[in-house]
């Protein structure tokens, strides 16, 4: 597991964030979101690993989804502060984290692709 979790801090444009987050997360109640960036509480959090395979065959990347909310939260404004599990990191760091996941799972793909050719 590997956690990313969002704290945004408070300004006049907390309703377009509010807007952006529950796009991303449908689940999260206006109330919930207005109440964490006021009170500086993590607002939206991320398993990076998270791995739903209903997801996978509908080829839903929610760790795409999730950087494209961190981009869009950037461009109207919100100043982010991103906690990789628990420490707090850049988003350059981010990407680089995400970038050599997605390297992983390409490297064990092939792996397995090899494997099931040997058979």
């Amino acid at each position: 597991m590997s956690i990313v979790q969002i704290k945004i801090d408070n300004d006049e444009n907390i309703l377009k964030y509010i807007t952006l987050i529950r796009k991303f997360n449908a689940a999260l109640s206006i109330h919930t979101i207005k109440s964490n960036i006021e009170n500086n509480n993590y607002v939206v959090s991320h398993d990076l690993y998270a791995y739903d395979v209903v997801d996978d065959l509908l080829k839903i990347d929610h760790t795409a989804r999730f950087r494209q909310l961190l981009t869009d939260l950037a461009a109207t404004g919100a100043k982010l502060h991103i906690y990789c599990d628990e420490e707090l990191c850049t988003l350059e760091y981010l990407d680089n984290r995400i970038i050599a996941m997605h390297e992983i799972e390409k490297e064990l793909q092939r792996e397995a692709d090899r494997a099931l050719e040997k058979e």
